[in-house]
């Protein structure tokens, strides 16, 4: 499992999403039309939160093991990070948020003023860890954690009760600073049963998945660019035209 890919999951939703849609023409790759449907947007900004958040993982010290896109229960759903070290077992759940307002409360997180269901589902998921390890003999606190990607600005109006929230870009910093509270020994049985794919639901994983959401995502920023050439070409057009009545 060390071996899976951040984003893993959603990532293969994505290159579904994008297979199962008409190709775009080439009048509309001109015009930078967006190169996937508008059902696989939220998954594609998934995928690049949690792909941001484990590369941001990958600087955890010496004696922290991370997996990523763990697929845990019965159903499709899937853990976007657990993390073990000295400090415990973290439950990490990604949320992209590019330019939005975060508003935290003791028991809700809003997001551009909707509530989202974050901290129950953060606190569920650790729960099925917590799970995981009781029947596994192994004891250790599990702590769910949301790491927010990109917003513009997150309040705190109170601390939350069943989760902890914060800026994935102080993430590391935060979880190295935790107080020692596992052995080295629990801590490599942690890791091994996290590590071990029989420890979790069976998931078929196409090897290339990365690549092609790689392509897609170079899709996605050629588009972008366009768009904004286009943008930038509609304004230099508006300036010519009032140019011969602008005051000398």
């Amino acid at each position: 499992m060390r071996d899976r890919a951040p984003g893993a999951a959603v990532m293969e939703q994505v290159v579904r999403l994008q297979q199962a849609s008409p190709p775009r023409s080439p009048l509309a790759r001109a015009f930078g039309v967006h190169p996937l449907p508008e059902d696989a947007h939220p998954w594609f900004s998934g995928a690049l939160g949690e792909r941001e958040v484990g590369a941001a993982l990958d600087r955890l010290p010496a004696g922290w093991s991370a997996f990523h896109a763990v697929p845990v229960g019965s159903g499709e759903a899937d853990v976007d990070h657990l993390v073990v070290g000295p400090g415990g077992v973290f439950v990490i759940n990604t949320k992209h948020h590019r330019g939005g307002s975060v508003t935290v409360y003791q028991r809700a997180v809003l997001v551009n003023g909707a509530k989202q269901p974050y901290l129950r589902n953060s606190d569920f998921e650790a729960s099925r860890v917590r799970g995981l390890l009781l029947r596994a003999g192994i004891e250790a606190r599990v702590q769910p954690v949301i790491a927010v990607v990109g917003a513009k600005e997150v309040r705190f109006r109170q601390q939350p009760s069943r989760a902890t929230l914060l800026r994935a870009e102080s993430l590391v910093r935060w979880l190295s600073r935790r107080p020692a509270v596992l052995d080295a020994a629990t801590v490599a049985r942690a890791a091994h049963l996290f590590d071990d794919p029989a420890t979790w639901r069976p998931v078929a994983s196409s090897a290339d998945t990365t690549e092609r959401f790689d392509a897609i995502a170079r899709q996605v920023r050629c588009a972008q660019l366009v768009r904004a050439g286009w943008g930038v070409a509609f304004g230099l057009g508006l300036f010519a035209v009032a140019l011969p009545f602008l005051p000398h």
